[in-house]
């Protein structure tokens, strides 16, 4: 499915819906933020569905893709109904990389500092979305601790 195949209530339908969630983050992420990159994130109710959308844009190469989603979370946490987020690392092409990876681990840290529920994290480039996994007992393990 894509945008185009949305259900009319999917505005009630909750963004963890496999099929439903990444076709409206397929909605809310244009073909022109793919083709110049960033960070989506789509807050959410605590029953999952849309509240927000937010695109942010205009990034350098070396900038902090991860201080953002941070950021962002921490933004989350402050706002009167948001009870979790969808996140994804947008960009022109290419497959999840180890920088995306490093993204996701920290989103779900701070989500798991905060309390706030990571809905969903992807990667989204001009030809579709790939999901990472969000449950906390699937994250990376810290290479660094002891065994």
């Amino acid at each position: 499915m894509t945008f185009e195949d949305l259900p009319k209530d999917w505005p009630s339908r909750p963004l963890d819906d496999p099929i439903v969630g990444p076709d409206v983050v397929d909605l809310c992420v244009s073909y022109k933020d793919r083709l110049d990159g960033g960070l989506s994130v789509l807050f959410c109710r605590a029953d999952a569905t849309l509240a927000q959308p937010v695109f942010i844009g205009d990034f350098e190469l070396g900038d902090d893709l991860a201080l953002a989603a941070e950021r962002m979370i921490e933004i989350g946490t402050s706002l009167p109904g948001v009870g979790g987020l969808v996140m994804s690392v947008v960009r022109e092409v290419g497959c999840p990389t180890d920088e995306d990876r490093r993204v996701h681990q920290r989103a779900l840290e701070v989500c798991a500092s905060y309390d706030m529920r990571l809905v969903a994290f992807n990667v989204v480039t001009a030809s579709g979305i790939t999901p990472l996994a969000v449950a906390p007992e699937l994250s990376l393990a810290d290479p660094n601790a002891a065994a």
